[in-house]
């Protein structure tokens, strides 16, 4: 079975509806969501939309549950806030609803997904390199662990063998156990812009990191005519 794991849409269509393209083409069996499929970007309502089309399985982002009230927002910083507010104002009531649903993880032992941390993952924690990674491993019992959050893309590995940063590839070995960053599809903030996902084949243990250019400008534009704060439309292009 060839599985997709994507994260941290954010609200962004254009990314999305390229990722998915690609993931139509790399014929996947299964396609799995991190959560934080809204907040930033100017497109919340059709992102859901398209994650309910297409994804088998979902568990919940922080943006996500605070936009529809369940998570308490007094500890986000100004701007996500804003943006957080905005989305909670447009978010039709029939996403709205697909959202609050969403689980707070997914456990197919010994397969565990997560958006932010498998350690108390009901306090997001970041795991935004190999050093926090390999933490987070050491914390759990899974031999492999999907996660988003801090979108930025990376592999780690217990044995500190297979390790990979933003894009590439490792082949799974039984005897290790793995912490996959997934990236994030609709705000790359580990210095490359594009979008950001992942493809497991269960049969011959090949996991792959695969980053996908979309129009950047297109999704700016939409921020910026929602009157969103400027800097969630120039962030795009950086990749921070």
């Amino acid at each position: 079975m060839r599985v997709a794991i994507f994260s941290d849409v954010h609200g962004n269509l254009d990314a999305l509806q390229e990722v998915l393209e690609k993931i139509t083409e790399l014929q996947v069996d299964r396609v799995i969501c991190l959560g934080d499929v809204v907040g930033y970007g100017a497109d919340p309502n059709a992102c859901v939309d398209l994650v309910q089309d297409v994804a088998d399985v979902g568990v919940a982002g922080n943006h996500d549950w605070a936009s529809v009230g369940l998570l308490n927002t007094q500890f986000f910083n100004p701007i996500p806030l804003i943006a957080i507010q905005w989305t909670a104002d447009v978010l039709d009531e029939r996403q709205a609803n697909f959202l609050r649903r969403c689980p707070l993880v997914l456990n197919e032992d010994p397969v565990f997904y997560v958006h932010a941390s498998p350690h108390e993952p009901e306090r997001w924690h970041y795991l935004s390199d190999l050093e926090d990674g390999r933490a987070a491993l050491h914390q759990t019992t899974s031999q492999l662990c999907f996660v988003g959050h801090s979108h930025r893309a990376f592999i780690c590995s217990e044995s500190n063998q297979t390790d990979v940063i933003i894009e590439g590839h490792v082949q799974l070995c039984v005897s290790d156990r793995y912490l996959i960053n997934v990236g994030s599809v609709g705000q790359p903030r580990d210095g490359d812009p594009r979008a950001s996902f992942a493809i497991w084949d269960q049969g011959s243990g090949n996991l792959h990191l695969h980053r996908v250019s979309y129009d950047v400008l297109a999704a700016q534009k939409k921020i910026r005519e929602a009157r969103l704060p400027e800097f969630l439309a120039e962030r795009l292009a950086v990749g921070r």
